[in-house]
């Protein structure tokens, strides 16, 4: 699978993705390959903590200085190997190799700037981890039925050069329900807390199977900026209800479409201060494209909530509206 995104802010991320099961004797091992290339010259970093604000000066303005409060210019080409091992039954064993090099800038005035977190200086990090799974699911793309149960580690060595060193415990738990006809209930339970020298932009980075990123955005809180919440602990609810909304020939390939309303909800702890509401949700609905069960795509539309300090210094809840056309459910 190849995926290519630009947009006209600056925003590059283009994805190689490879899954290669049966290998082995037994037939039993399965590879997965997961390349991108990531340029995000205007990201976001808004503080670590789940009570992070943003200036009501900083809010549809056109100054540039203010407008650029919340942004930084991250580069950072990554690379991961994963090996899948049947053990018999639901039960699976996998472990993965990941490396990459980051390149950050910032901009003047911007928090990022001032508040210079471990990982300015950016450069090489390799990534190891393992895990089991318990995996029921059928089909494994598009699951009317099931359930996927994920435990697992992951570290960064402390190795000469690297931006950091830290470890973290990883668990996800998803099930899906066939209600009726064409209807499917799918829900995601994943949280994740990482200890030790942490890059800031690690902290929305996910361990498991499959690698993950965001705290917020299309793979997480559909609504909520990428990156928004950003601390060691973070912990994410999805759920979705899948409804047949029809069936095509394109090119002599069936496609089936999905109707799927959506809720989101995450946190994040153990660092900074909180928020009054502690939780972060994004509520919305998509259009989803299934393809012979081989390929799933995603037309998201989705608002969230954006924690605005006002000059008095209290805090207003505002919509944050996002849109989103990505490959793959969210889970």
């Amino acid at each position: 699978m190849i995926h290519g995104y630009a947009s006209t802010n600056g925003y590059h991320h283009h994805r190689l993705r490879f899954d290669t099961p049966g290998l082995g004797k037994a037939g039993k091992t399965r590879l997965f390959g997961h390349f991108a290339y990531r340029q995000w010259l205007n990201d976001g970093y808004w503080g670590i903590g789940n009570g992070t604000t943003v200036d009501r000066a900083t809010v549809g303005t056109g100054d540039e200085v203010l407008r650029k409060r919340y942004r930084y210019t991250l580069v950072q080409p990554f690379g991961r190997l994963t090996m899948r091992e049947d053990l018999g039954g639901p039960w699976a064993w996998f472990a993965f190799l990941g490396g990459r090099y980051s390149v950050v800038q910032t901009y003047a005035g911007s928090l990022l700037e001032e508040e210079q977190p471990t990982g300015m200086d950016g450069g090489p990090a390799v990534q190891l981890g393992a895990g089991f799974l318990y995996d029921t699911r059928e089909p494994e793309l598009t699951p009317d039925t099931g359930v996927l149960v994920e435990l697992a580690a992951r570290a960064m060595p402390p190795w000469p050069g690297v931006e950091g060193q830290w470890v973290a415990g990883f668990a996800s738990l998803r099930g899906f329900t066939t209600l009726g006809p064409g209807v499917v209930f799918g829900s995601r339970l994943m949280g994740e807390y990482m200890w030790g020298e942490i890059p800031f932009y690690d902290y929305i980075t996910w361990g498991g199977l499959v690698p993950t990123i965001g705290m917020g955005g299309s793979e997480t809180i559909r609504g909520v900026n990428f990156g928004r919440w950003r601390a060691p602990g973070k912990a994410l609810l999805n759920n979705e209800l899948r409804v047949e909304a029809g069936t095509h020939q394109f090119l002599r390939r069936e496609i089936r479409w999905q109707a799927v309303p959506f809720v989101d909800l995450g946190t994040v702890f153990g660092a900074g201060a909180g928020a009054d509401f502690p939780f972060h949700p994004g509520v919305g609905f998509g259009m989803h494209p299934i393809v012979e069960k081989t390929f799933a795509g995603r037309f998201d539309f989705a608002v969230g909530m954006e924690m605005v300090e006002e000059d008095d210094g209290s805090v207003t809840y505002e919509p944050n509206p996002g849109g989103y056309v990505v490959f793959e459910h969210v889970f």
